[in-house]
This record gives C-alpha cells, sequence and structure tokens, in this order.
C-alpha cells in the first residue's frame, strides 16, 4: 500500500470514528487539534492521523472485527479454541500448555491450536469429552457426578 493510500485509509478510518463517537463538528475539530494540534485530517500525516486514531480508539471507538483472510478460511472458531483449552484445563491431569498441545498434536496431527481446521478441532474436542467423561465429568455441565467441581 503506497503512503498516500495508507493516509486516505486512515482518514476513512478517523471520520468513521467520528461517526461512531457520535462527535459534532465542533468537538471533532476540538478533539483533533488537541491531539494533533490541526483541527483537518486534510493537514494531517500520517503519524499523526494513526496518532488521532489511536486517540480515539482510548476514547471508545471500538475496533473493528477482523475480516477473515482468505487462508484462515476453515481455521478452527475462536469459541473452539476456547472450549478445548477450558476442557484442557477441567479435566487433564498435566494442566501445562505444552502437555496439551502433545494431545493436539497426537489426535490432530497439528504443532499449535493456531493450525487447527473446524474438522480437527471437533476430533479433539469429542476426545477431551471422552476423556472427561473417563475423569468422571459431565462434559455438559463440566461437573463432577457427584456435584464437585
Amino acid at each position: 500500500m503506497t503512503t498516500e493510500n495508507r493516509r486516505k485509509k486512515l482518514i476513512q478510518l478517523v471520520h468513521i470514528g467520528k461517526s461512531k463517537m457520535g462527535l459534532t463538528d465542533d468537538a471533532y475539530r476540538a478533539f483533533l487539534d488537541g491531539i494533533t494540534g490541526k483541527n483537518s485530517c486534510a493537514e494531517m500525516t500520517a503519524r499523526q492521523l494513526e496518532a488521532a486514531l489511536r486517540a480515539m480508539r482510548k476514547h471508545g471507538f471500538p475496533l473493528a472485527a477482523r475480516r477473515v483472510r482468505p487462508d484462515e478460511k476453515g481455521r478452527a472458531t475462536l469459541p473452539q479454541l476456547e472450549y478445548i483449552k477450558g476442557m484442557w484445563a477441567k479435566c487433564a491431569r498435566n494442566k501445562s500448555e505444552k502437555a496439551m498441545l502433545a494431545f493436539v498434536e497426537r489426535i490432530a496431527r497439528v504443532k499449535a491450536l493456531r493450525f487447527l481446521t473446524e474438522r480437527s478441532a471437533r476430533d479433539v474436542i469429542l476426545a477431551l469429552r471422552k476423556m472427561m467423561i473417563k475423569a468422571g465429568f459431565d462434559p455438559d455441565t463440566s461437573e463432577a457426578p457427584d456435584g464437585k467441581n
């Protein structure tokens, strides 16, 4: 991305931030002036636009959800990964990250959680459910049959 394209993109993000934060035009210009010393995006450099955007994020402008890149399609979802980690923490004897990764590698043949596909994550979850049952937990409630956690 060229510097001019990057600058235009930053200007767009600052304007989106203005509308998402509900700033009036006067408040917006005062905000920019307080951050960069300039009251218009057109007068700012890319670095000043980045500073304005950082300040907007600190004051409530939410970060946009990151788009899924084409090479990430089919990867395990965040809820699947969190479920795997939670189930591991609940029922594994050795609760270390290293032990969990060894288990995942044995089941799904991947070296790290980020390489799991949705299908391989499902396989790991099913194996963990079996492990929870053997450990005496109900995998649907994560409680031991006697009611102890």
